[in-house]
């Protein structure tokens, strides 16, 4: 099963490989709860490129914005 966040990505952006940054500008723009937190870490780990886990939103959050910052420098 493919993942939502990486589907709506590819279909509505055109984004076929979406970095950290591509996931923090969807997260800031869904509501919260678009998506579930499963799939999130599944899209992080993807993205990242190793297995990430985040257990809330919150971690999520923060941990996606540090990915996002990092891969800028």
């Amino acid at each position: 099963m493919e993942n939502p966040i990486l589907r709506r990505l590819r279909e509505r952006q055109g984004v076929e490989r979406p970095d950290p940054v591509w996931l923090l500008t969807l997260l800031t723009v869904q509501a919260l709860n678009t998506y579930s937190l499963e799939d999130w870490n599944q899209a992080l780990s993807l993205a990242a490129g190793r297995r990430i886990f985040c257990p809330s939103y919150r971690t999520l959050s923060a941990y996606i914005q540090r990915l996002a910052v990092d891969s800028l420098w």
